[in-house]
């Protein structure tokens, strides 16, 4: 049977969530799908794979119960929308799922952090006053710097494949981006694109 997940690690117990936490999570979760629709060069992509790894040696598939993006033992919508894109991949190449004992298991992790970035920038300014010796000095335009402080949302989207046998983690892949003004209603496609970038990177 697919085994409990914890984030990075599929080896410790989970801890029950409390309804609060468990509430603070899934708002977390959706923030850090919708990153991915906002980002205009699209996102940035990272993989690692465990000396080895050789996907022929590996049939069936399953995932982590509960997954970490579940809401405590509720099997959450962006878990659901996460799960059916990744068994699209897999099932691309070649595997198939089973519940009951799966070759690797897979889990999710979303993760979001406040970034403070400071930019320079240039600008005209206009300013009036009088002359070194007190006579009208008029109006002037000239051009001056600034320096623009901004806080952006960044999020972490990653998935992690177990070998369910040796209990190790194999592969894990991971899309990042910022969380702009303009996130998308439709979480079902954002989640589509991210899973199908971030398997680019897999075997």
């Amino acid at each position: 049977m697919p085994r409990s997940a914890t984030p990075s690690s599929a080896s410790a117990p989970p801890k029950k969530a409390t309804t609060a936490s468990a509430l603070a999570r899934a708002a977390l979760a959706c923030l850090g799908l919708a990153i991915l629709a906002g980002c205009a060069t699209g996102p940035k992509l990272v993989a690692n794979r465990a000396p080895g790894f050789d996907l022929a040696n590996y049939q069936t598939y399953s995932y982590y119960d509960p997954l970490s993006t579940d809401v405590g033992s509720t099997r959450s919508i962006s878990s659901q929308q996460l799960i059916a894109a990744t068994s699209r991949e897999l099932e691309a190449r070649g595997l198939r799922r089973d519940d009951q004992d799966p070759d690797l298991l897979v889990n999710f992790l979303v993760a979001t952090k406040e970034k403070i970035e400071s930019r320079p920038t240039a600008g005209p300014s206009i300013y009036y006053g009088r002359s070194r010796y007190g006579t009208w000095g008029g109006y002037g335009i000239g051009i001056g710097n600034t320096t623009e402080i901004v806080q952006r949302t960044e999020g972490t989207l990653s998935v992690d494949v177990v070998d369910a046998q040796r209990d190790e983690l194999v592969w894990e892949g991971s899309a990042t981006g910022r969380v702009t003004d303009s996130m998308r209603e439709n979480q079902n496609a954002v989640i589509n694109a991210a899973i199908r970038d971030i398997f680019t990177q897999f075997p």
